[in-house]
């Protein structure tokens, strides 16, 4: 069980980044490239277009960016929510937040946790602190997250014009005086493509090395995942201040398509039922949702640290907790071991 944790913590650290990387870079790049247009009626997509880049224009300037993150994960039984305030400015980021798990069996009992955990970034660096049980752990540097997470606080000209790329189509649903909202879709392959050329820099992360047949099987299917998804986002613009209000992503087509090809992918007759059942319900059953809001400067304060825990926090080499709340059985490791090497 314990690497079919990291089967899903693998993929919500992808998509989770994978939103950042676009979203972020969208609301304040300094540059503008031509999109594909893919609607019927040309001068409408035109228009959407020219109105989606004259937005990014005008927010280009937001380079101090406070916002509140909340992701929120659905499928029997099992419910998850992320939930934490971020700064970014220049080459770092800061966060401050928690995540929520809870689970109820077959008996109705219900196991729910909480993590608590902070993050600093800079340039290159990343260290994660969460807390397991009582005790405060840290956690240097995850390579793919360190990666995406660079490329979302110090994009390159290069780097705005190519998330600028991965803007298939986008569609007005509202504008108006002090207000425009936009329905943002994206190029599925592209973004695969930029994901792959990501996890190809940096082939095994820190604290799953030894697991490296096991993370290339999820890699390829995150990659045959996400090119079957549809990604979209709802992005609202305050007109009179030039500024983001939210962003909304959907991503429950990424999931659920990860799943899928994960079903494809595996040997029936090498994993447990309850693992094969659990992945059916994530490739039918799951919902993945973000939604992000920009936060006023007071905001920051959310995001101190406590000395107590840098002072006490035990260096670790996975992000894992080792009290999820799931029971880990001998035979789930082994089987999904087999899994691992199915490939």
């Amino acid at each position: 069980m314990s690497k079919l944790l990291k089967l899903i913590g693998s993929i919500f650290l992808v998509l989770m980044f994978c939103l950042s990387f676009t979203a972020d870079n969208v609301v304040s790049a300094a540059d503008t490239t031509t999109t594909k247009e893919s609607a019927k009626n040309d001068k409408d997509a035109k228009k959407a277009m020219r109105l989606f880049r004259d937005s990014v224009i005008a927010t280009a300037n937001d380079s101090t960016q406070i916002f509140h993150q909340f992701f929120i994960f659905m499928m029997p039984p099992i419910e998850s929510e992320l939930s934490f305030y971020g700064k970014v400015v220049g080459n770092s980021l800061d966060a401050a937040g928690s995540f929520g798990f809870w689970l109820t069996d077959d008996n109705g009992d219900r196991v729910e946790k909480e993590t608590p955990f902070y993050i600093q970034q800079e340039g290159k660096d990343m260290v994660v602190y969460y807390k397991s049980g009582e005790i405060w752990k840290k956690f240097a540097t995850p390579t793919v997250a360190a990666t995406l997470a660079d490329a979302v606080v110090s994009p390159t000209r290069e780097e705005l014009d190519k998330q600028m790329a991965l803007v298939e189509e986008v569609t007005v649903l509202e504008d108006n005086d002090k207000r425009r909202i936009l329905l943002v879709t994206l190029d599925s392959e592209k973004l695969a493509d930029e994901m792959k050329m990501l996890s190809a820099k940096n082939p095994a992360d820190k604290g799953t090395a030894n697991d490296e047949p096991f993370q290339n099987a999820v890699l390829k299917c995150i990659d045959e995942g996400l090119r079957s998804s549809n990604l979209w986002y709802v992005w609202t613009i305050d007109k009179v201040n030039n500024r983001t209000v939210t962003i909304s992503f959907d991503l429950s087509s990424a999931i659920q398509e990860i799943a899928r090809v994960g079903l494809r992918e595996i040997k029936y007759t090498a994993i447990d039922d309850t693992i094969k059942e659990l992945l059916e319900r994530l490739a039918y059953y799951s919902e993945f949702k973000s939604y992000t809001t920009l936060l006023n400067p007071a905001a920051a304060s959310k995001l101190i640290i406590p000395q107590e825990v840098i002072d006490s926090a035990k260096e670790t080499e996975d992000i894992i907790p080792n009290d999820v709340g799931v029971a880990t059985k001998t035979e789930d490791v082994n089987a999904t071991e087999e899994v691992a090497t199915a490939n």
